[in-house]
């Protein structure tokens, strides 16, 4: 994995040494000795062996973090602007920087985390790529801004460091901590697609790129479908760039989105390398689909079967990488996949998200379309007639559908959406300390997803704003972080084909009656992908990638014995849930696996971070008396 981190404080004078905090932090995560440069004013600074680029160019001081996937373009830009061919990444960006300032940002396409100091201006400017590919934390404290790819590397020149109830309070909804929090108050993580800017004492922040959903009604279905295609193509194929073929592959579940990319890539490297995992739980498992794939591409595939043992090594690994509380379970099968690629000589794997997102693949899509048909019936008739035939119909059993869908269709969103989150059900709100629920605002837990719901850029259907709310939170918030996260474990690199920028705007050219048709998921891309793709695989019912830590926690004396810590004193008493509740839990799971198994997993994956944290160590009630660090 690369880093960059580092101070500004205008005006001060600063040493190599001060960084010195920062530095062990990286280099316990990396391996690999820093590098500083840097005037009055700031100090930056580089880890990793390769993708980073630390040094002084035109009077900047620049630290980058960068895949770009438009290096070439640059290049002749700089040139052409001029008359001069940048010979590094510090040249070209600095090149770009002196023409357009921070516009110079938006040139970039690819995943980045860069650092500029201009000391001529006596400006620093922090940014990351449009969906944060790279993530930067930062934090202001007493005019002195510090900043890292790593949290640790923040925490380690911070004054204080306090748990935050209400960030815990959102990792239990979302099972991880959404940006801009962290899990400790007074640290931040910057969002997709901003930049940061520290000039004269002031911080200003700017969304220099996000979706943008203007629909366009001119277009036909062909026309659509064949730009879309076209699209999905020149990405895949931008996105491979110049990596040598047996040192390249992708994911490969036997989803559409990852079958696309299979698609795309075995033109121009056949027979192209896939890897998949699976699992014994055919409740779990879709591997056919992925062997049926692989075959009809003609691809070199590789397999594993995972077992609980294996879970349990990764659990560990999974819990100290992510340094905040991390639960996506699903993180256990990324991780040995990309083992798998790695322990076959790929070091750059292609992944599918983000498909589902932009051209509505999930199954929510659609089951909340229909709970949307009632609020499209006059009011007159709703009120009038409907919910006084209502008090007729009982509300439970057989007969007790009309009530419970009424219901449901009556809850606005974006809770409709994830009320089915255990810990906004009655229940849920029930298993939490009373104490820790005042301090969590556990009544408004829903306020950074409400936030981006009712921000959905020229968003006017109801659909958009959803697919909006999965871009920042299911996609950057979540499911980026665990391929990328669980990609830099196993020593691997990683590119998302389909978040491409261009292929990401058309898609919010798209009208939604042609991404959801009907109740028809994914229409337009279906029509796209006709004769490209296998009828078995472009039709296949939508499965998702789960892992089954219900069961193994049943039926796994190795995965009994991680989960062990929740019987102890220690977790019934940290200050978060209600001690009858965490014993009572296991027992929950067997009653119910494939629902409380993810329950069980988000409080244990807390209770790791708690004990695994390498800067504070975790006391009982952590909420309350904050968790400070000796330094």
């Amino acid at each position: 994995m690369q880093a960059i981190y580092g101070i500004c404080e205008p005006g001060a004078v600063l040493q190599d040494w001060e960084v010195s905090p920062m530095s062990a932090s990286m280099e316990a995560n990396h391996g690999t000795p820093a590098l500083i440069t840097g005037s009055d004013g700031a100090l930056l600074a580089t880890t990793g062996v390769t993708g980073t680029s630390l040094g002084v160019s035109c009077g900047l001081y620049l630290a980058l973090d960068a895949d770009l996937t438009n290096c070439s373009e640059l290049v002749s830009l700089c040139e052409a602007q001029h008359g001069i061919r940048p010979t590094s990444l510090i040249e070209m960006v600095a090149g770009l920087y002196l023409q357009a300032g921070e516009h110079c940002i938006e040139k970039l396409e690819g995943a980045f985390a860069l650092a500029i100091w201009d000391p001529r201006e006596r400006r620093f400017l922090l940014a990351v790529d449009r969906h944060s590919f790279k993530i930067v934390y930062w934090s202001l404290e007493d005019g002195r801004l510090l900043f890292a790819s790593r949290l640790s590397a923040v925490q380690a020149l911070r004054k204080r460091t306090e748990v935050n109830p209400v960030a815990v309070m959102q990792y239990l909804v979302h099972t991880v901590v959404p940006a801009p929090l962290t899990i400790y108050k007074g640290i931040q993580r910057l969002e997709p697609g901003t930049r940061l800017s520290y000039e004269r004492g002031q911080l200003y922040s700017k969304r220099y790129w996000d979706m943008r959903y203007h629909e366009d009604p001119s277009s036909s279905v062909g026309e659509f479908s064949q730009e879309l295609r076209e699209q999905m193509r020149r990405a895949v194929h931008t996105h491979l760039g110049e990596y040598p073929s047996d040192r390249t592959g992708s994911y490969l579940s036997g989803g559409t989105d990852s079958s696309s990319v299979l698609a795309f890539a075995s033109e121009r490297y056949s027979p192209f390398n896939t890897f998949s995992i699976y699992f014994e739980n055919r409740r779990y498992d879709e591997i056919g689909f992925a062997r049926f794939a692989a075959a009809h591409f003609n691809a070199r595939h590789h397999e594993r079967c995972l077992r609980p043992g294996d879970a349990v090594e990764a659990t560990l690994k999974i819990a100290d990488h992510f340094e905040e509380p991390f639960a996506n379970s699903s993180a256990i099968g990324a991780y040995y996949c990309a083992r798998l690629a790695r322990d076959n000589g790929v070091d750059t794997l292609l992944a599918g998200d983000g498909g589902d997102e932009l051209l509505a693949g999930n199954e929510r899509y659609a089951t909340d379309k229909k709970f949307g048909i009632y609020s499209s019936v006059p009011a007159i008739l709703r009120k009038g007639i409907i919910k006084r035939a209502l008090e007729w119909l009982p509300v439970s059993g057989p007969l007790s559908f009309p009530t419970r869908y009424i219901r449901r269709a009556e809850v606005p969103n974006p809770l409709r959406m994830l009320s089915y989150n255990f810990f906004l059900t009655q229940d849920g709100t029930d298993a939490l300390d009373a104490e820790f629920a005042v301090h969590a605002h556990s009544t408004n837990a829903l306020h950074l997803a409400q936030a981006h719901y009712d921000a959905a850029p020229n968003a006017t259907s109801e659909l958009n704003r959803l697919l909006y709310l999965d871009v920042k939170m299911t996609l950057s918030d979540n499911d980026l972080r665990k391929v990328i996260g669980t990609a830099e474990l196993a020593g691997v690199r990683v590119r998302f084909p389909l978040l491409d920028r261009r292929l990401a705007e058309l898609s919010g050219r798209i009208p939604t009656h042609l991404k959801l048709k009907g109740f028809t998921k994914r229409y337009i891309f279906k029509q796209s992908m006709k004769g490209i793709l296998p009828d078995r695989i472009l039709y296949k019912k939508k499965h998702g990638f789960g892992v089954p830590v219900g069961y193994w926690v049943m039926s796994s004396p190795e995965m009994r014995d991680v989960c062990g810590v929740l019987d102890d004193a220690e977790t019934r008493h940290r200050g978060y849930f209600r001690p009858e509740f965490v014993s009572r839990l296991k027992e929950l799971n067997k009653e119910h696996p494939a629902y409380f198994g993810e329950v069980l997993w988000l409080v244990l994956m807390l209770e790791l971070w708690h004990r695994r944290s390498s800067t504070c160590a975790a006391s009982t009630k952590a909420f309350r008396v904050g968790v400070e660090c000796a330094r």
